[in-house]
């Protein structure tokens, strides 16, 4: 079985088991992150589209590279696709996967340092909070406008109502303000996603590297 702490475990291969300090902090992360256990630790691989190539360059670029820099300068990155399916959010939980690995061979700190957001869910539990508040949304928000890296998934598939566009303007705004990183999936180009989410969202959703999957459903196919 593979051990995700070989990298930075001094114990490894000597003291594998199930109290391993490198497992238990990487177990610690992924726990605060609210990824989906699908694509935690490293995602089932996908087969790369010939139209994606040069979009998964960049991609292992980044990932072979120090994701902790590009976290820590606050970049920003917008994966979209017109197609389902197609690797927008297991790439995004891959850059997500390397940064907790490299948080978690420094170990500065186990404050969380990834949160996963699915956007129709989350702007669900925004309403939801309006009629019936509960007292674990306030740190989740507070998690989600101050985690060094945040994941917000499916973002323009719906038209919110003005107040949760509101709410969804505050979140981004913040974070962009404050050179926060971001990395968004969607299915929708800009132009799309400003006509459902309006422009002082996508002005700055814009300011983001941009990258296109062009290809298939990637779901149930492999290397």
């Amino acid at each position: 079985m593979k051990c995700w702490a070989e990298k930075y475990c001094k114990g490894y291969p000597q003291k594998c088991g199930d109290f391993c300090q490198g497992r238990v902090i990487l177990e610690i992360y992924y726990l605060q992150s609210n990824i989906p256990i699908r694509y935690q630790y490293e995602p089932e691989t996908l087969k790369i589209d010939p139209m994606d190539i040069e979009t998964m360059k960049w991609i292992k670029k980044l990932i072979d590279g120090n994701v902790s820099n590009w976290v820590e300068n606050g970049h920003n990155l917008l994966l979209w696709g017109e197609n389902k399916g197609n690797g927008k959010t297991t790439t995004a939980c891959m850059i997500a996967g390397k940064y907790i690995r490299e948080q978690a061979k420094a170990l500065k700190s186990l404050d969380p340092v990834v949160y996963f957001i699915k956007t129709a869910k989350f702007l669900e539990e925004i309403r939801q909070q309006f009629n019936n508040p509960t007292p674990d949304f306030a740190y989740k928000m507070k998690l989600v406008e101050e985690v060094p890296l945040l994941i917000i998934d499916d973002i323009g598939a719906e038209k919110p109502s003005d107040w949760v566009r509101e709410r969804l303007l505050n979140i981004i705004d913040e974070r962009y303000s404050n050179n926060r990183a971001t990395i968004y999936t969607s299915n929708c180009s800009m132009r799309t996603l400003s006509e459902n989410l309006h422009d002082r969202i996508t002005d700055r959703i814009r300011d983001s590297y941009i990258l296109q999957f062009r290809g298939i459903s990637k779901r149930g196919l492999e290397f």
